[in-house]
């Protein structure tokens, strides 16, 4: 079967069509991705083939005229069985549509949940939804969405050395998505609290003046997955990637954003598996119970098993193709 993925311009929703992408290769399917000419390369370096389409254009989602345009006139060529575009990239919903492919449409933890008569992006646009939320994460829509669970990836990297050896404190991350606003609340807090801050931040974002705690260390890069394998909890802006990777890993989460906010990190908060606060919000105490507290870890540990039974994109491979046989 051939399969096309579409990605609008983003790496955190290229990367969470990838394991996908890799499921269906490795049990025979053809896969190729689709999206910007920009992003030619990021889609090469996941080990895809990469088809470019569009004539340039900014923006956030693929769906401009030329985005259309290019990928109907690649998939009138190639004749895909199936193609499967992120929510962001409705331009993959036209080109199943004029070609007669199955279309699946990847709904990320963000997105806004449309009803089956939603607009571009919609429910209505796709004959399955793939869902990679928990389902007691998940806003009732009236959809029935296909799971699928969530394999943190997030390009090429390479472990540094001391990530082999376990922390003698208990560590925290803090993700390079917290605002600027936020980081000298949150370093001022983290000097009262016994635990390693492990920063994905480039020192430039250090807010002047600020001296950092001792047990703080910046890096640049490091897989995210691995980093959180050896953590207690994840300090984040409520960003994709650091959201699900955390709920994979069973950790609790500190959201940094907006309290009155409906989006994950929000229904997180709710189950009782991490807080949610306004930048200069964070405390001493609040990181101390965000490292110690059972209650927050028993309810990350749930929602992390809750992931877990999940089918992976793997397991979806025969769903993909009963979806496809039947379009």
């Amino acid at each position: 079967m051939r399969v096309l993925l579409v990605a609008p311009p983003s790496d955190a929703r290229l990367h969470s069509l990838v394991p996908l992408g890799w499921a269906l290769r490795t049990t025979g399917h053809e896969v190729q991705i689709a999206g910007r000419a920009a992003r030619t390369e990021a889609i090469t370096m996941t080990g895809c083939v990469a088809v470019p389409v569009g004539a340039g254009e900014d923006g956030p989602a693929l769906d401009t005229a030329s985005d259309v345009a290019g990928l109907v006139a690649y998939a009138s060529f190639w004749r895909p069985e199936l193609i499967i575009w992120d929510t962001m990239a409705p331009a993959g919903a036209e080109a199943a549509r004029a070609v007669g492919a199955a279309s699946v449409r990847l709904k990320g933890p963000h997105d806004r949940r449309t009803g089956p008569d939603g607009g571009p992006g919609g429910a209505a646009e796709c004959h399955a939804t793939l869902d990679c939320l928990p389902p007691s994460l998940r806003e009732p829509d009236g959809t029935d969405p296909l799971g699928v669970r969530h394999i943190p990836y997030g390009g090429s990297a390479v472990l540094p050395p001391w990530l082999n050896r376990k922390p003698r404190r208990r560590r925290v991350h803090l993700a390079a998505g917290v605002p600027d606003a936020a980081l000298a609340g949150v370093f001022g807090a983290a000097g009262g609290v016994d635990v390693e801050m492990v920063c994905e931040l480039a020192e430039g974002r250090i807010p002047a003046g600020t001296v950092l705690p001792a047990h703080v260390r910046l890096f640049d890069s490091v897989p995210l997955h691995s980093l959180l394998a050896s953590c207690t909890a994840v300090v984040h802006g409520g960003g994709t990637p650091d959201v699900m990777a955390a709920l994979v890993q069973g950790l609790p989460q500190l959201a940094i954003g907006d309290p009155g906010g409906t989006g994950p990190a929000a229904r997180i908060a709710e189950r009782g598996a991490g807080l949610l606060v306004a930048p200069g919000e964070v405390t001493a105490a609040m990181l101390e119970r965000l490292a110690g507290d059972p209650d927050l870890a028993k309810r990350a540990t749930e929602l992390r098993e809750e992931i877990t039974a999940m089918p992976s994109p793997r397991e979806i491979v025969a769903d993909l193709v009963t979806i496809a046989a039947h379009r």
